[in-house]
């Protein structure tokens, strides 16, 4: 078996603001799945950090990285009470993050991520292979075009490519028409062969870090990975993910962040081409 159940109980909170299912029980079945996971299908993930809620939500990417890591340590700290050693626990934990079109930015905050998770992993006492991310990437909706949609071609292309350059496992990449119907058979085949041809014709994907070495990269992955460390521990402070989440510290940045995006796109000093210029 490869793939993943995806459990995400704080992120489904987060993005859809309830679970149907008390968050004791969820985690019951996440310790008691994972248990199962490790000996029976060694390659089947049964946990899933979404980063998307932060993500369409307006948050940056510091943000992001921040609220991401926090929900995955929580996840830890659950199943360890439950019994699941970190060594376990950690491999069977996939990161899904929503990329958008600042292109060497959204490199740089995969490129974090991988370096607060493994930080994260070691400090909770995890070995060097518990310390792998297992990366999915998928495109973004927050910049996509109800005004003119056949741009979200060109913004999807440029997500996957970043997402590629940022070490991915694995792809989503939204139908251009996503935001405005349903997906037709043409607007999938498109998105579907964005990325088979940035795999087959163009050969990326066997090659690793490729930005790796770039001053500009490698200065924004270090800034990234220090501002999202402090609002990490900022979240902890509080108690934790779920603690954070009640009491609506996350909710409250990323709102003041998304109103001061939306006044840049009014003000025209963010351009979304084909909608403000």
């Amino acid at each position: 078996l490869r793939g993943c159940i995806e459990m995400d109980p704080l992120g489904v909170i987060a993005h859809e603001g309830k679970l149907p299912q008390s968050l004791a029980g969820a985690y019951r079945e996440m310790a008691t799945l994972t248990e199962w996971a490790a000996p029976h299908a060694p390659q089947l993930q049964t946990i899933c950090v979404h980063s998307r809620a932060w993500h369409e939500s307006g948050g940056h990417a510091m943000q992001e990285l921040a609220y991401t890591l926090a929900t995955g340590v929580e996840y830890l700290r659950q199943l360890n009470q439950r019994g699941v050693p970190i060594n376990m626990a950690a491999p069977r934990i996939r990161f899904a993050v929503t990329v958008g079109t600042n292109f060497f930015l959204e490199i740089a905050k995969l490129r974090a991520l991988r370096m607060l998770w493994s930080r994260a992993v070691a400090a909770a006492g995890g070995d060097e292979a518990a310390q792998k991310l297992a990366l999915h990437v998928r495109t973004s909706l927050w910049n996509k075009s109800t005004v003119d949609p056949y741009n979200n071609l060109l913004r999807a292309t440029v997500e996957a490519f970043a997402g590629v350059l940022g070490g991915c496992d694995s792809m989503q990449v939204g139908a251009f028409d996503e935001v405005v119907r349903p997906p037709d058979d043409f607007s999938r085949r498109i998105a579907r062969n964005t990325q088979l041809v940035l795999q087959k014709e163009c050969s990326l994907d066997p090659v690793i870090d490729p930005a790796g070495g770039s001053w500009f990269v490698e200065s924004a992955t270090a800034e990234l990975a220090t501002g999202a460390w402090t609002l990490f521990q900022g979240v902890e402070k509080l108690g934790g993910m779920e603690a954070a989440l009640r009491v609506g510290a996350p909710q409250k940045a990323v709102g003041e962040t998304a109103a001061k995006k939306l006044k840049a796109v009014t003000g025209r000093r963010d351009s979304i081409v084909g909608v403000n210029q």
